[in-house]
């Protein structure tokens, strides 16, 4: 029997870095997806006739948790959403470890008792 070839090794090793790189970027741009920019519709409240900032904190919390990490210990929203196109409010996501992160919640669409509304970081 003969030994076999010593310069396997030499194909594998790129192979498993090209798929490392492939699994990494994937991963990258999920977290970019979900950190990202971000719309959601909500109900405007029939007494106040906004949408209340715990609805708002609590869809920006779900949407800022990750698969593979925890969201958010606590969103705060101070005031709540008028539901008039470009009206925002501005809210603050507390991370167990990490940084605060400052964010503006903007109407985008309003049509009937549904208000449309994004999530971007807020101008430092």
């Amino acid at each position: 029997m003969s030994a076999p070839p010593r310069n396997g090794g030499r194909l594998l090793t790129p192979v498993l870095g090209v798929l490392a790189a492939l699994v990494v970027a994937g991963v990258v741009a999920l977290v970019a997806a979900r950190l990202g920019e971000r719309d959601a519709t909500s109900e405007v409240d029939g007494g106040t006739h906004t949408v209340p900032r715990t609805e708002i904190a609590r869809t920006i919390s779900g949407q800022l948790t990750l698969p593979f990490r925890r969201g958010p210990d606590a969103v705060r929203c101070f005031g709540d959403l008028r539901p008039v196109p470009a009206a925002a409010v501005r809210c603050t996501a507390h991370f167990p470890l990490g940084r605060d992160r400052q964010l503006t919640v903007e109407v985008t669409r309003v049509q009937h008792n549904k208000v449309t509304y994004r999530r971007r970081p807020a101008p430092h």
